[in-house]
């Protein structure tokens, strides 16, 4: 693959993946079960099943439980990123978030994840909206920090809670999700070749201010897809006249469902393509069955998740990271509805081989899976929508532990308020609090002593008092499922939130260890 002499392309020095991350819920639903639910009165039931699992291809949809969120999700595949790069946090100098579900209308997930990793406060944060898009848009405006010399690392990030009206079809694919890449220029594990966008304006799918679903035009987004999946094609084979889409080893499209992405695959294995503006590449953009089978179908993360909206590009490629070898090429593009387009060709560099064990990998998140009923589900569709919230309200586990050994973190209980600030500051927030504070230390791993049998006015809310009093609490698990012994993990999530219109509360919390890198 070259590149036309005088065509005006990205710097010579490479820019690229040092470190990689994604998070993906370990609560899933079987999306049978919601249609089963959701369509209990169709008389042709079977037959409209049959179309979402074998013709949409969904099956499980990844759910975002009680204590986490849009940040929460993107803190832990950063750190995940991080952990792979080995570097210092602090080295880090501009941190994107693209994402369609910020739980802040004012307030910036990108400063959260940045506090909750220790990056620091040197550094550029912003969130970024376009969609789906929104993740790949990160990646694009951090590599230009640093092909510009602004920065030496930045990391970019795509999460997202999706959000759907019940009984929507987008009910049946919205799933939760976060991926994180690192970037820098050295010690590379994947390079980014380019990076060529298509856009227009095509509206078929928005979302209004204060509106908490999107709306959409239904099946006029298989053409806004296809149209502009296969426009930013084009435009990526304009600037490399030696290139074919089948010469790349791994090809991934945004994944809204199983059937968009395979549905610009079938129109390119056509023998006549009806699709695109170009003809002058029209060849170039061909498939054949055998590249769908191998390079496109092994890569859809979507039957397991959900459309992960921002995150679904990032965790696709991180897919295929764990994969992939030095010198292969992947093609990823990725798709925000109204409509914008980005088609990025990575190589894998020698970097990859360093990085086997530094981190869960998708396929292990994807099997660290429980699954839920269909009330829980309701339950925390209710949690995500309700306008009226007083506080943060489900079923708590606490328990003793000990430190294990491998440092500690410090956090600062405010008592006069039941607030907890980590990272760590000097006074509370609300000017007029007279406290008092008061600084704890938790184990960055720990051992489960025992769990502790809260009073029952403490057994479904956040009571600062419970960590003053040298106890954690626990996510991610039934009591049952504790036993004395376990290696717990510390994970940042919501403790509590102060009303519809107040703070969220974020903190560590402790998880049966899952990352042991």
């Amino acid at each position: 693959m070259s590149s036309r002499k005088g065509v005006k392309k990205m710097r010579n020095e490479k820019v690229g993946i040092v470190g990689y991350g994604v998070c993906i819920p370990i609560e899933r639903i079987r999306t049978e079960e919601i249609v089963r639910r959701r369509e209990i009165g169709r008389k042709d039931l079977d037959d409209f099943l049959a179309k979402i699992k074998d013709g949409l291809l969904l099956r499980y949809k990844s759910i975002a439980n009680y204590s986490e969120d849009t940040t929460t999700i993107a803190t832990e595949a950063a750190e995940n990123a991080i952990r792979m790069a080995r570097i210092d946090p602090k080295l880090i100098k501009s941190v994107a978030v693209g994402t369609e579900s910020k739980p802040y209308a004012v307030g910036l997930t990108a400063r959260h994840v940045a506090s909750f990793t220790g990056i620091g406060q040197n550094v550029f944060v912003a969130d970024i909206e376009g969609a789906c898009n929104a993740g790949m848009q990160a990646v694009n405006y951090v590599m230009s920090q640093i092909k510009s010399g602004v920065v030496d690392y930045g990391m970019a990030i795509g999460s997202d809670v999706s959000q759907a009206p019940v009984r929507d079809a987008l009910e049946y694919s919205a799933g939760a999700g976060a991926g994180a890449f690192l970037l820098g220029k050295d010690d590379l594990l994947a390079s980014i070749k380019d990076m060529a966008p298509f856009s227009s304006l095509f509206l078929d799918f928005w979302r209004r201010e204060e509106m908490p679903f999107p709306k959409h035009f239904g099946r006029t987004t298989v053409e806004a897809y296809t149209t502009h999946v296969v426009g930013a094609m084009e435009e990526l084979l304009r600037r490399h006249p030696d290139m074919k889409i089948s010469d790349f080893d791994y090809i991934t499209f945004h994944q809204p469902s199983g059937y968009m992405p395979l549905k610009v695959c079938k129109t390119l294995a056509q023998q006549e393509i009806s699709v695109g503006f170009d003809e002058s590449v029209r060849d170039r953009l061909r498939l054949t069955q055998e590249d769908i089978e191998k390079k496109v179908k092994p890569w859809l993360v979507v039957l397991e998740t959900g459309n992960t909206y921002a995150a679904s590009t990032l965790i696709a490629i991180s897919a295929i990271l764990d994969k992939a070898r030095p010198g292969e090429n992947i093609l990823a593009v990725s798709y925000g509805s109204g409509a914008y387009t980005i088609a990025t060709w990575l190589r894998v560099e020698n970097g990859i081989r360093k990085r086997e064990g530094c981190g869960p990998k998708v396929q292990e998140y994807l099997s660290r899976r429980r699954e839920i009923d269909f009330p829980t589900y309701v339950s925390y569709l209710a949690d995500r929508i309700r306008r009226e919230k007083r506080r943060l309200t489900y079923p708590r586990v606490v328990g003793e532990v000990e430190d294990t050994g491998d440092g500690s973190l410090e956090v600062l209980l405010c008592l006069g308020c039941n607030r907890v600030y980590f990272p760590i500051r000097n006074r509370c927030f609300q000017y007029d609090c007279e406290g008092p504070l008061e600084k704890i230390t938790l184990p960055r791993r720990a051992r489960l002593i025992r769990i502790i049998d809260l009073p029952i006015k403490q057994r479904r809310i956040f009571d600062i008092t419970v960590m003053r009093g040298g106890y954690v609490y626990i996510v991610d698990s039934e009591p049952n499922e504790l036993k004395p012994g376990v290696e717990l993990e510390p994970v940042i999530r919501r403790l509590n939130y102060e009303g519809s219109d107040g703070l969220i509360i974020y903190g560590p919390c402790y998880r049966p260890m899952f990352r042991r890198s």
